[in-house]
């Protein structure tokens, strides 16, 4: 035999042997290597939830093993396979998986080698997130029915709408996570989002086309679909999203400005159709109206109602499941009292029964968000700790003495008479206290019992007056990774709130 043809015939691999050459000696010989011919044939399904498979390889020889992608846009970051030492079965490889959280299953090709021999087959992992049909009928549901339905929301906070991208502010959004709301006892999540900062185009002609990255679209697609996968409602937003929207109310009514809401909620809602009622939209966040003459404040107010305007007309042209889809609406500063003043009006829909009010709740601020001392209301306001009189620590500047139970039924009572009541439910987007304080000689028991009556108070007296809660949450409540509470004092408080507070409808 010539080298020529001996070396032809020493490049050829499979089956189960191959030749292997010494040119030297102008020998042969064979080496076996064993695999489990049924899991080669047929390929390897690797847990939705990740782990290692573990299968052995029979070789006089080394075996090695090399993981290879079969999507071009895999960066096989889920996937890896290892050697272990031989043992007197043979060497044990393992195949170790991620989570799957993505839309779809993935697969990636295992190679195993020994000498000149190769044997491969694919490993396929399935999804562990919800799957939401493709499209989905909307049910004729009016707003007053949906809100009904939601027993207690919560807010994906400072995640979507950092404007330098998901991860910048707090953990991405995982499955489990969204899986760790409901456990929790949500029903309902608001996922508040920036666009503006995801827009495509690198010159100033570019970006000014307004043309959403469908790469993001697509992202706040997948977490909608999460949510609504596990049965839950969900509510997208423009959120602060650089301020483009909400602070440029102060300066009245822009052109540019209601072009560019016109053109990011077409998108928006383009993209988002094919969900049912589960899915519902927010025009605004926090509109602006900031410190102004009588007369300002009016030119703000009217900006907003035209920007909000803006937003049905666009939703409603998509049609589909949008054409009758809920709709929410801000009042200025989502203030219960500039809500209920007479200088704001909710946009005309043409369709009836289907829109509901927004407004936040952090009274008293001093209790509630302010985060550091004589920060508001001159230089003897400190940071309070302390709420309810049961809470009070004898003594103590840090006990919050105003905006009391009573004041927080009577600002409830404004939105129920002046939406409620005329067939417009509310929710109550945000409300909230900072956690993990941590100040000199603070009583901890007393703080924490505090924070958990004030917002069992809330929740309840929200539902009671028609006004559906979501509960602000940045992290510092639920763990970002698994969705776990971190403060159970204050869920149990929360759900307490939410069974006992009665929906007047």
């Amino acid at each position: 035999m010539t080298k020529s043809i001996l070396f032809a015939f020493c490049t050829v691999a499979g089956g189960s042997f191959a030749a292997s050459c010494d040119n030297d000696r102008n020998e042969m010989r064979y080496e076996v290597i064993q695999v489990p011919d049924q899991l080669f044939a047929d390929g390897m399904t690797a847990a939705a939830t990740g782990g290692p498979q573990t299968f052995i390889v029979k070789s006089p020889a080394a075996v090695s093993v090399q993981v290879e992608k079969i999507d071009e846009d895999d960066d096989l970051k889920w996937i890896k396979a290892e050697v272990g030492d031989r043992t007197a079965d043979g060497f044990p490889v393992a195949v170790i998986t991620e989570l799957n959280e993505t839309r779809g299953p993935r697969s990636a090709r295992v190679s195993v080698f020994a000498g000149n021999v190769a044997r491969g087959m694919v490993v396929t992992q399935p999804t562990s997130a919800p799957v939401v049909p493709a499209e989905t009928p909307i049910n004729n549901v009016s707003a007053t029915e949906i809100a009904k339905n939601i027993f207690a929301g919560v807010n994906i906070g400072n995640t979507l709408e950092a404007p330098d991208g998901e991860g910048s502010w707090c953990r991405p959004v995982t499955v489990s996570y969204i899986r760790g709301l409901k456990a929790a006892g949500f029903n309902a999540v608001r996922i508040p989002c920036a666009w503006n900062s995801h827009i495509q185009g690198k010159t100033t002609a570019e970006k000014a086309k307004n043309i959403i990255d469908p790469a993001w679209l697509d992202r706040v697609d997948e977490i909608v679909g999460w949510v609504i996968g596990e049965g839950m409602y969900a509510i997208v937003n423009i959120h602060w999203d650089g301020g483009w929207l909400e602070e440029s109310c102060v300066n009245g009514y822009d052109a540019d400005v209601d072009k560019k809401q016109s053109t990011f909620w077409t998108q928006i809602a383009n993209k988002l159709n094919h969900y049912d009622e589960h899915l519902l939209f927010a025009g605004m966040n926090e509109p602006g109206q900031q410190n102004q003459s009588a007369a300002g404040q009016q030119q703000s107010v009217n900006a907003i109602m035209a920007y909000q305007q803006t937003f049905v007309d666009a939703v409603r042209a998509t049609g589909g499941n949008n054409a009758s889809r809920v709709l929410i609406h801000q009042t200025p500063f989502t203030n219960i009292d500039e809500g209920v003043r007479g200088l704001y009006k909710l946009p005309e829909d043409p369709v009836a029964d289907r829109s509901m009010v927004e407004v936040h709740f952090y009274d008293p601020t001093d209790f509630t968000i302010m985060d550091k001392d004589n920060a508001w209301g001159g230089p003897n306001n400190p940071i309070k700790l302390y709420w309810g009189e049961a809470n009070f620590v004898a003594g103590s500047d840090r006990n919050c003495t105003w905006h009391k139970e009573a004041n927080i039924d009577a600002q409830f009572k404004k939105v129920q008479d002046a939406y409620v009541s005329k067939g417009v439910p509310a929710i109550i987007g945000e409300y909230g206290v900072a956690s993990n304080r941590n100040i000199d000689s603070m009583d901890v028991e007393k703080h924490k019992a505090s924070r958990a009556y004030w917002t069992e108070y809330v929740t309840r007296s929200a539902k009671a007056h028609g006004c559906v809660p979501f509960f602000w949450e940045t992290g510092g409540d639920i763990d970002r990774n698994n969705g776990n509470q971190l403060n159970g004092y204050l869920f149990n408080a929360l759900m307490n709130g939410a069974a006992n507070g009665i929906y007047p409808f």
